[in-house]
C-alpha cells in the first residue's frame, strides 16, 4: 500500500472513532428521552411522541454497528468489504441528512403538535383513558396543563410524584411545580436542538467516511 493509501486508511480510522462516538451519543440521547417519558406511552395520544426517540435510538445502533464493522473491514484491507462499507455510509448519510433537514424544517410545527398532546391528555384525563395526566406528571414532575390551580382543591397524588392515587398531595410540593405544557414543550425543544445539530454533524462525518472508503477501496483494487 502506497503512502497516500496509508494516509486514507489511518484517516478512516480516525473518522470511524468519531463516528462510533456519534453513534453512542445518539443511543444515549434516544434512551434518555424514552426513559424520561416513562409510561406516558400508555396514552393513545402519546404514540407520536415516541417516533423521534425510537428513530434516534435505531439510527444510533446502526451507526455504531456499521462503524465497528467498518473498522474491522479496513484492518483486513479487503476491497469488497470496504466498498460495501462505503455504500452503507452513503445510505446512512442520506437517512441522517433527511432526519436533520426534517427536524430543522418542521421543528416549530412539531413542537406545536407536542403541545396538543398535553391538551389532549388533559381533556381525556379519566379512568377510561388510564389518567394520562398522571403518567405525564410523574414523568416530568409537573402539575396540571398550565398549573396546579386547574385542579382546584383536588390536586392528584401524581403532582407530588406519588403513583398511588389515594395518597394526599402536599401543597408545599405541588405549588412548586410548573404546568406540564411548559415542561413538555421545553423537554422537546431542548432535545430536538441536540438531535438536529448532532445529526447534521454526524451526517457530514458519514460523507467524509464515504469518500475516504471509496478512495481506499480503489487503492486496494489497484494493488
Amino acid at each position: 500500500m502506497n503512502c497516500l493509501s496509508a494516509m486514507f486508511k489511518y484517516l478512516l480510522y480516525f473518522l470511524n472513532l468519531i463516528f462510533v462516538a456519534g453513534g453512542i451519543l445518539l443511543i444515549v440521547v434516544g434512551s434518555i428521552m424514552l426513559s424520561t417519558m416513562g409510561n406516558f406511552t400508555a396514552f393513545d395520544g402519546a404514540v407520536n411522541t415516541q417516533t423521534i426517540p425510537i428513530t434516534i435510538l435505531v439510527l444510533g445502533c446502526v451507526t455504531f454497528v456499521v462503524a465497528f464493522f467498518g473498522c474491522c473491514g479496513t484492518i483486513r484491507e479487503n476491497a469488497c468489504c470496504t466498498t460495501i462499507y462505503a455504500i452503507c455510509m452513503l445510505i446512512l448519510f442520506g437517512l441522517q441528512l433527511a432526519l436533520s433537514i426534517w427536524i430543522f424544517a418542521a421543528n416549530d410545527k412539531f413542537l406545536t403538535s407536542m403541545g396538543k398532546v398535553v391538551d389532549r391528555a388533559w381533556d381525556e384525563n379519566n379512568a377510561a383513558q388510564g389518567y394520562p395526566m398522571d403518567a405525564l406528571q410523574l414523568a416530568f414532575k409537573c402539575c396540571g396543563n398550565s398549573g396546579y390551580e386547574q385542579y382546584g382543591n383536588t390536586v392528584p397524588a401524581s403532582c407530588c410524584g406519588y403513583k398511588d392515587r389515594t395518597r394526599v398531595c402536599e401543597a408545599e410540593i405541588y405549588t412548586t411545580r410548573a404546568g406540564c405544557q411548559v415542561e413538555f414543550f421545553d423537554f422537546w425543544a431542548s432535545n430536538t436542538d441536540i438531535i438536529r445539530w448532532s445529526s447534521l454533524i454526524i451526517a457530514l462525518f458519514e460523507l467524509g467516511i464515504f469518500i475516504m472508503s471509496c478512495c481506499l477501496a480503489s487503492a486496494m483494487r489497484k494493488r
